[in-house]
């Protein structure tokens, strides 16, 4: 099938050959050649990290399933901070956000051919209430109002609702996905979603294999160019380059929920130098020093004041091949507030051994653990020891296995360690509620001060108000020196010569709802 684009190319090449013919006032037309249509192999096979779990699990099925199978009432605009329509067109705030009304699109589809409606959001809420962590603390109940709309009751009043549905897991999926069916108790069998594809075979930690969702796509009035979407599923990150670079796979792709399975970061550019095709987008995910801000010697704003002076995040970003940005700011310039809030994190190294000196502190000895399993961290936490020893604090770097680093981060034996706040586009809100909010266990750093502000970013609906919080918020973090952000994290695909695929049909639905995380619906191998 001849795209859209292509069409308006060849017929903008053939109209310049025409007018090219008139002005030389040529007898006989010049033969052109007839444009040919791209044929596709059935199959496209994606190298990926993590398994998709498909039969379920604590959390649910995988991040991969729940944006290719499963849609969500609505979507993330992170540039415009606004919540847009996806399977709700569109939404009443009612008791100050405890209640939020969803009338919702009519004519959508499951894959199986059943109809979207208000019965399989109600489903989907008491679902997740039971057997969700995030559905149990959020949800109190879903009351049917006719066939096409529906009421949610959440257990607080507060904007972060509306923002947690769009987020990963509370993506709607069909009565049909258990059994009994509609049963919120039942038993998971397999998701049945409107989105792009459907399960068609699934074996656990081995492979997922997908097919186009025809519902989906003639919604959207675009054709597939596979047959079969098969994802193989390849634990190391080295083992799924050579697959791509050997041909048995046609793509690899990042961990959609960011921060770890990715493909090395150091790898991307000798890969596009070498014809790949690589897609990266920057995402509203920064990798911070985390401290232990509740204990000596970094209770102490002054001493955290001068880790963060010490940093030279130019050279960090050289870990990476520079295929990350430096962060100069909490958050990338997109998300809400951050250019407006006019702060930047320096490099200062001569006032940050000042620091040290006045304080007495020159010779002083912290501790920073780090996971054995993320091995450019390790390089990281190498070089900011590096550049605090030049100051005067000593680091002594403890390189631990995955769960004897677990164990050390939870019981709070340590002074820094590397950390992750915000996510893909959809999370931001998520993830100023579980670094920044007083209440929650994985907490990157809270003040009364930060903490009274992330509660009132939380609960404004008003975009203007909230923004004005962040503001405050992000002035707050860098006065009070709670973080050290290093760089702003990204989302890439690589993709062999013969993949068509563009970075538009890539981080954008096919009605340019922007994405965070890479989508495969366009995506074609061309047979050679």
């Amino acid at each position: 099938m001849i795209t859209r684009r292509d069409f308006l190319k060849y017929m903008t090449l053939g109209s310049a050959t025409l007018l090219l013919g008139c002005a030389k006032k040529t007898p006989i037309a010049t033969p052109t050649a007839t444009p040919t249509t791209p044929t596709y192999k059935a199959e496209f096979v994606l190298g990926y990290g993590k398994d998709h779990r498909l039969r379920g699990g604590k959390w649910g099925i995988g991040f991969f399933p729940k944006i290719h199978v499963l849609e969500r009432l609505v979507e993330y605009d992170l540039k415009n901070d606004d919540y847009v329509p996806c399977l709700a067109k569109k939404w009443e705030v009612e008791q100050d956000g405890k209640v939020l009304t969803f009338e919702l699109n009519k004519g959508v589809k499951f894959s199986d051919g059943s109809e979207f409606d208000a019965k399989a959001v109600k489903f989907t809420v008491e679902w997740l209430k039971i057997n969700h962590p995030l559905g149990s603390e959020t949800f109190e109940s879903a009351e049917i109002v006719d066939d096409y709309t529906v009421s949610i009751t959440f257990k607080d009043a507060m904007f972060f609702n509306l923002a947690k549905m769009a987020e990963f897991h509370m993506s709607i999926m069909s009565p049909k996905s258990v059994r009994p069916e509609g049963d919120p108790k039942g038993e998971f069998v397999l998701p049945i979603g409107t989105g792009a594809f459907k399960v068609v075979d699934y074996k656990e930690e081995q492979y997922a294999v997908y097919a186009p969702n025809e519902f989906w796509y003639e919604r959207f009035g675009i054709k597939p160019k596979f047959k079969r979407f098969v994802v193989r599923f390849i634990k190391d990150e080295d083992t799924r380059v050579m697959a791509l670079k050997s041909g048995e796979v046609d793509a690899i792709s990042d961990y959609s929920h960011g921060g770890s399975d990715y493909t090395p970061r150091n790898q991307l550019g000798l890969l596009q130098r070498e014809g790949y095709k690589v897609f990266k987008r920057v995402i509203p995910l920064t990798w911070i020093i985390a401290f232990n801000y509740k204990k000596e010697p970094f209770n102490d704003v002054k001493m955290r004041e001068a880790v963060d002076l010490a940093v030279n995040r130019d050279e960090v970003v050289k870990i990476f091949d520079n295929q990350v940005l430096p962060a100069r700011t909490l958050f990338i310039e997109d998300a809400p507030g951050v250019k407006e809030a006019g702060v930047t994190y320096e490099y200062n190294p001569e006032k940050a051994k000042q620091i040290i000196d006045e304080l007495g502190c020159a010779g002083i000895e912290v501790n920073m653990i780090v996971d054995k399993a993320q091995s450019d961290q390790i390089l990281v936490c190498q070089l900011i020891q590096q550049q605090l020893k030049d100051i005067g604090i000593n680091v002594n770097l403890e390189i631990l296995e995955t769960g004897a680093y677990k164990q050390k981060r939870d019981a709070g034996e340590y002074d820094m360690r590397l950390y992750y706040i915000g996510g893909t586009d959809r999370r931001f809100y998520l993830r100023m509620f579980w670094r920044f909010h007083p209440a929650r266990k994985w907490k990157a750093y809270v003040s009364e001060r930060t903490g009274d502000l992330c509660e009132k970013i939380l609960t404004e609906f008003d975009k203007e108000k909230r923004k004005q919080y962040l503001i405050e918020f992000y002035r707050a973090i860098h006065e009070e020196h709670g973080v050290v952000p290093l760089y702003f994290d990204i989302m890439t695909t690589v993709a062999s010569k013969n993949v068509d695929i563009s970075y538009e049909d890539m981080f954008h639905y096919p009605n340019g709802i922007p994405f965070g995380e890479p989508l495969f619906y366009a995506v074609g191998v061309r047979e050679v």
